[in-house]
């Protein structure tokens, strides 16, 4: 299992790189804010493009190879970003890192449902507690080696670190699953079918959705407010710290709850923060306010993925997840495609405030499809009902 740890860590961290850096990159190179949206976009792209047509291979038997691919698009997508200076470059280097990403995350699901037995709950809390800490650590290293060196160096770095960890996983072998001949667009028309399951999944397009939006608004935002490129690297790591240290906890109360109402409750209350950001012209108030944004979404991912699991019929579980993450990857994409724009010609505060209007929609219009009951008995309901 720790190999699988390493490969999330070191790969979230440069993936969060990205991230904090694009202030520095449309600096350094002079791209436009309104074209930062395709260097975000274009790794929801590659990761949607890979959910699509490749992880279902995970259950196949090509866990293994899967993994591995995905380990070297991701090292060489973050070397090729550190060695670009066009936006083409950097667009198709985002791509590439996008793909890589988009199938290490089910292969790794893959071999933990196979390996784990009866602690696959606490290994996959810690495989995504590896990604958070890539999240964590990610930025204030770039910005320091910024810093120190120039834009360059940390995804070269980081690249480098990702292209090492292949070798702890050049043997991996990951078991097919069994009953995998299965009518795949069969499934997913059933799914789409089952008004619960569609209220559930307009929850994780709104998250993702609003990902997408505040990936290529953030640093531009803080650098027109002054920040400096470690301060902006330091208010990611703030937006994510609390998101690592109560994710069990917060894990545990859509096991207490009914994950529609944690889920729900907790996006509608990153609403107000999303719609705000762009109206704040103070540093420290921005870097203070994506605090309980990071708590929310750290309640809010783990309601909202058992929130599918649980809309959908036992069998039809993990296609439910894969649904939800081909979704939200799409929702990824067109948040980040449009903000930039709109960033560009509007400003901060119509931007932001325009993508929190939307999530509000998005949030509203599940609460209307599916009611949620504060009880896990109309769970059980819902579920043998679908079945």
């Amino acid at each position: 299992m720790r190999s699988l740890y390493l490969v999330a860590g070191t790969t979230m961290a440069g993936v969060s790189s990205v991230f904090a850096l694009l202030a520095e990159i449309h600096n350094e190179y002079g791209i436009a804010e309104r074209d930062l949206g395709w260097i975000a976009g274009s790794a929801f792209i590659g990761a949607l493009v890979t959910q699509l047509w490749l992880s279902r291979y995970a259950d196949r038997g090509y866990g293994g190879l899967l993994m591995r691919a995905g380990v070297a698009a991701s090292a060489i997508g973050l070397l090729w970003f550190g060695l670009a200076d066009q936006l083409w470059q950097f667009v198709i280097a985002r791509l590439i890192l996008g793909a890589g990403i988009g199938v290490i995350v089910p292969a790794s699901r893959r071999y933990i449902i196979v390996n784990a037995g009866d602690d696959q709950g606490r290994q996959l809390g810690a495989f995504y507690g590896a990604y958070l800490a890539g999240f964590v650590f990610g930025p204030p290293l770039a910005g320091a080696l910024t810093v120190a060196f120039n834009v360059k160096t940390p995804f070269i770095i980081f690249g480098a670190l990702t292209a090492a960890t292949y070798a702890s996983v050049h043997r991996l072998v990951i078991p097919a699953a069994e009953n995998i001949l299965r009518d795949d667009k069969r499934v997913l028309r059933r799914l789409i079918r089952v008004r619960e399951m569609v209220a559930a999944l307009l929850v994780v397009v709104s998250f993702r959705y609003s990902i997408g939006v505040f990936e290529p608004l953030w640093a531009p935002h803080m650098d027109n407010l002054g920040a400096s490129t470690m301060v902006i690297s330091l208010s990611l790591t703030g937006f994510a710290l609390p998101m690592l240290i109560i994710a069990r906890w917060a894990g545990s109360l859509s096991d207490r709850y009914n994950p529609r109402i944690t889920s729900l409750l907790s996006a509608f209350a990153t609403v107000p923060l999303m719609a705000s950001y762009g109206w704040i012209t103070s540093v420290p108030v921005l870097f203070i306010a994506a605090m309980p944004h990071g708590i929310m979404e750290a309640i809010q991912s783990p309601g909202s993925q058992a929130a599918v699991s649980d809309a959908a019929p036992k069998d039809d579980a993990a296609a439910a997840q894969g649904l939800g993450e081909a979704m939200g990857s799409a929702a990824s994409m067109i948040g980040a495609l449009s903000a930039a724009p709109l960033y560009s010609w509007l400003g901060a505060g119509p931007a932001f405030l325009i993508g929190a209007v939307t999530m509000a929609v998005l949030l509203t219009l599940s609460w209307l499809l599916d009611p949620p009951s504060t009880s896990r008995q109309q769970i059980n309901k819902t579920r043998h009902a679908s079945e």
